[in-house]
């Protein structure tokens, strides 16, 4: 019913569908929220449309839609989208189940209906409302976080394997933005813009935003309790000062001795050993039987504020030294593992001072003489080259600074032997 007078509904009329209170951004754009088992009734789960023989056994509408879903979205089956939809379930569990408490964030839905919906306005006691009404039949398309909706289509399959019940997944309220009235080719590009105009954070950046990763939180700890030799080279400073938190390489003039992400390399190969190399680039969420992040900041950081002062030149000319190499750095923090006491590779233990020892005859200088198919190769015009990443080097490097029976170790303390 409308009031003749103001011309504001009176009462909410169920019969023309499902009314939802919207913020309406444009003549084509609604802002609103939804438990997300209603989105599950307007966005059946995404896999069925590249189900070829499934599609054959759909109603017409539902057909629709998913031939639509497909002229817009990308493939799951077969693509990284798949293993990146498990992920977000998991992310999505720790959230319902309240164990991320308020650091977390989901982006909304974006939600297009071709046809267009109409809105009535509503007095309510906060003023006045614009209510929109879904039919019960409308279905859509999400133009941009289908992953996140495949994810709740993941736990709903599993509940109990992820402490949840089909209620609490299907209750999660969500925001969802709707656009409407709208043809196909608008749709397409919603999406175009919404999946590949954004600007991604670097590693660096997004390392240094990820307080819910074990390894993370041990290095920006470190950051803040290590003390080096500053920059000046006449007092000690805080590790920050000579780490980049912002950059994912260093230019030539920077004057940081390396990255956070080569740093928290060091942490993970210090808190894993060699098994750490696997890890460096991944998310860290448990820590190994006997460690504790109190525990790894105490014995790693007595280790790293070892090293630091000891070889503070040679990470202050890491231009002429390998140190600070990605692939370097992340080898000593295996090699430091051994001192640590949550080791349990037996006859393998080392004291800060064997390690130390073990260490001093090491040349850091960027040469091929020491290096050469350990950290890098030489190049045509003569010149070092520091080739390989961690995955590439590590295991090599980390046999060159601390196993005595290789012929690496050797040669990055006395030089290659020349070929005959």
């Amino acid at each position: 019913m409308t009031d003749q007078t103001t011309g504001y509904v009176t009462e909410i009329d169920r019969r023309r569908g499902d009314p939802l209170r919207v913020l309406e951004l444009s003549p084509t754009r609604f802002l609103t929220t939804m438990p997300w088992g209603q989105l599950a009734r307007i966005v059946p789960d995404p896999r069925k449309a590249e189900n070829a023989q499934a599609l054959r056994y759909l109603a017409p509408e539902e057909r629709h839609q998913a031939e639509t879903r497909n002229e817009v979205q990308r493939n799951i089956k077969s693509t990284k989208k798949a293993q990146n939809a498990k992920a977000y379930a998991r992310y999505l569990a720790e959230v319902i189940r309240g164990e991320r408490e308020e650091r977390w964030a989901t982006p909304p839905f974006a939600l297009w209906i071709g046809h267009r919906l109409e809105t009535v306005q509503a007095q309510s006691v906060f003023g006045v409302d614009t209510i929109t009404y879904v039919p019960f039949n409308t279905t859509g398309v999400l133009v941009d976080a289908e992953t996140q909706h495949l994810a709740h289509f993941l736990l709903r399959e599993a509940p109990d394997v992820y402490g949840l019940t089909a209620e609490q997944i299907h209750a999660r309220l969500v925001g969802v933005e709707i656009y409407h009235n709208i043809d196909l080719v608008s749709a397409r590009q919603i999406f175009h813009d919404r999946n590949l105009l954004g600007v991604i954070p670097n590693k660096n950046v997004a390392l240094a935003s990820d307080s819910s990763n074990a390894a993370t939180n041990v290095t920006l700890s470190l950051l803040k309790e290590v003390q080096v030799l500053a920059p000046s080279g006449e007092s000690l400073a805080p590790l920050e000062s000579v780490v980049s938190v912002r950059q994912r390489q260093l230019k030539a003039a920077d004057t940081e001795w390396m990255t956070l992400s080569t740093l928290r390399s060091f942490v993970v190969t210090a808190i894993f050993g060699k098994a750490g190399f696997e890890k460096t680039s991944g998310p860290i969420s448990d820590l190994p039987d006997g460690c504790t992040k109190e525990l790894a900041m105490a014995e790693i950081g007595d280790v790293l504020t070892r090293i630091l002062a000891a070889f503070a030149p040679a990470f202050m000319a890491r231009h002429s030294t390998v140190i600070a190499s990605p692939a370097v750095f992340a080898a000593l923090g295996a090699v430091a593992h051994r001192v640590m006491s949550w080791n349990k590779e037996e006859g393998d233990s080392l004291s800060v001072d064997e390690l130390m020892r073990m260490l001093a005859d090491v040349k850091w200088d960027r040469d091929p003489r020491y290096w050469e198919g350990t950290a890098g190769k030489q190049t045509a015009t003569g010149s070092f080259s520091l080739a390989g990443g961690v995955k590439d080097n590590g295991s090599k490097t980390t046999a060159a600074l601390g196993n005595p029976e290789s012929p690496r170790y050797h040669w990055v303390r006395y030089g290659r032997p020349k070929a005959d």
